[in-house]
């Protein structure tokens, strides 16, 4: 661990308004002495840290500059350890993890975005009404505080979301103003303003942001009031064109589950509706690019429009086993019922549990 008490020593003096001089009188030393310490020529004996930190009220740690770098190891330590439960699906020993960091950090605004976010991964719409007192509390303290416009930027994000899920969509709204325009993103910025192999690569990384913003709106838009089967179809499957029209070579990388998913909404569409050839269509593209997530690991994008993207390195989940694992659970939706019986729908079934995760 750095200690680095030349600068902390002198930022103090100079936020007391006190002279080398005046410091060196105090400890019984001579002012070259504090001089050679600000130049990082040596340091006090260790006798004098309590009486120097005391001058000052500060602790030990503070005066050495290693309290801030203790509590950033043992965040970075709850990071990790996230992480590495994302990498399993267990969200609610992610949950464990941010609320043990909050007793041990309770005033730390990260911290708390963490374990905000962390709730609203649990995946349940309408966000349950403890969970979202919890959210909206620590939300609304983190927006009072803070001022990392990363943090708060996120976290603005999320209170659209919560409140959208208990019906207040006047607040919803009020924080949905409070977030710069799409336009005027921290991505599209970026992409603008470098050059070079760093200019494309996140000139490649906003267009695929944009393209799959576009395509999630396609599926949210299939939740509102007053839109027919048919039209639900048509933007799923116009979202899930594309993703496919970005990854035009078929390395599809971690969006394949994506990709299964949609059609799982358009199997489910298909099954509502009746239709049975449609409806085993739909299932038999959702096993393909199921089957194809599961056995996706790391690597690069191939496609040209996004080649010196990486893929799998920081992915995480808030679900346990692959994506054959999910579409298996879909396949008990009522809508299916009418299907059932046949082999056909059988044989789906035991190509996804053949690929599934076992689950202990």
């Amino acid at each position: 661990m750095d200690i680095n008490l030349k600068d902390k020593l002198k930022n103090l003096r100079q936020q007391k308004n006190v002279t080398q001089e005046a410091l060196a009188k105090h400890l019984g030393i001579s002012q070259q002495s504090v001089c050679k310490w600000e130049r990082g020529e040596g340091f006090p004996d260790i006798s004098l840290l309590p009486q120097i930190a005391l001058y000052f009220n500060v602790s030990i740690d503070d005066l050495l500059d290693v309290g801030q770098a203790r509590i950033k190891e043992k965040i970075d330590g709850y990071t990790e350890e996230d992480k590495l439960l994302g990498k399993i699906g267990d969200n609610n020993a992610r949950i464990a993890v941010w609320e043990n960091a909050l007793k041990e950090f309770p005033n730390n605004h990260y911290v708390m975005s963490k374990l905000m976010s962390r709730i609203i991964c649990k995946g349940l719409f309408p966000i349950p009404e403890d969970d979202a007192k919890i959210c909206i509390e620590l939300g609304t303290r983190i927006l009072d505080e803070s001022t990392d416009a990363r943090i708060r930027e996120s976290v603005i994000s999320e209170m659209c979301y919560i409140y959208n899920s208990i019906n207040d969509t006047e607040k919803a709204l009020c924080y949905a103003e409070m977030l710069g325009s799409m336009y005027n993103c921290r991505e599209s910025r970026k992409a603008f303003i470098l050059d070079g192999e760093d200019g494309i690569k996140e000139t490649q990384s906003c267009i695929l942001k944009f393209v799959y913003l576009a395509a999630l709106e396609t599926v949210n838009v299939t939740n509102k009031e007053g839109i027919s089967e048919e039209e639900k179809i048509r933007y799923v499957q116009f979202g899930t064109d594309l993703l496919k029209m970005l990854f035009s070579d078929g390395n599809y990388g971690g969006y394949s589950g994506d990709i299964a998913w949609r059609y799982s909404l358009i199997a489910r569409t298909y099954g509502e509706m009746k239709d049975e050839e449609k409806t085993f269509e739909a299932l038999e593209d959702c096993v393909k690019f199921s089957v194809l997530a599961s056995k996706t690991k790391e690597g690069h994008f191939t496609s040209p429009i996004i080649d010196r993207l990486e893929y799998g390195k920081d992915y995480s989940k808030n679900y346990k086993g692959n994506s054959c694992n999910i579409i298996l659970k879909y396949l008990d939706w009522p809508m299916f019922d009418f299907i059932r019986d046949t082999q056909r729908f059988n044989d789906i079934r035991e190509t996804l549990t053949e690929y599934a995760e076992k689950e202990e």
